[in-house]
């Protein structure tokens, strides 16, 4: 019995710092992801004439000063609906072309950001939502800023799956009026 209890307490002990080792090691490689994948210039490209679309940079201060780019596409015959798409992990804004395809030959206008510590964004540590969701405040603010938008979309991949639905607990009562949103995990 005696041995049993020593057993259990070295366990116990040796649980913890296991983990700790466990996570120092992995820490930083979930925290930093590396950035796995190019701009895919040639695919916008042909995603673009083939869509019709019109692409125009589009740059927003985040409330901790981060700078995010990304782009706004708008297709032939824009209607005032737009959607906004969220990419993976280690990937890009371009990570999500087929989806914006698919929209843009609908009619729908979309937004394509880089999440922050990813693509042309600034930022030191992806969060998986946690400060993204801020993030995506400070998008729709400026898009609705500058565009007008009768309804507001979102559609996340993986990690921008996260992104969109901690981002609609923070989101402002004012821009959820008429917003939908679309979750799809890799």
């Amino acid at each position: 019995m005696r041995r049993l209890a020593c057993i259990v307490i070295a366990l116990l002990l040796v649980a913890p710092v296991g983990a700790g080792l466990l996570g120092g090691a992995i820490g930083p490689g979930i925290l930093h992801p590396m950035r796995l994948n190019s701009e895919r210039p040639q695919q916008t490209a042909e995603m673009l004439k083939r869509s019709g679309g019109v692409k125009e940079n589009f740059s927003v201060r985040a409330s901790d000063s981060v700078e995010l780019r990304g782009w706004k596409i708008r297709p032939r015959s824009p209607s005032d609906d737009w959607v906004l798409l969220f990419h993976g992990v280690s990937d890009n804004r371009s990570g999500v072309l087929g989806p914006a395809e698919f929209l843009l030959r609908h009619g729908y206008s979309v937004v394509m950001m880089d999440s922050r510590a990813h693509g042309e964004s600034g930022g030191e540590m992806a969060t998986y939502g946690w400060q993204e969701r801020h993030d995506t405040v400070a998008v729709v603010n400026a898009l609705t800023s500058t565009e007008r938008v009768s309804h507001l979309y979102a559609l996340g991949v993986s990690m921008g799956a996260a992104i969109e639905l901690q981002s609609t607990a923070v989101a402002s009562k004012v821009w959820l009026q008429g917003t939908h949103s679309a979750t799809f995990a890799k």
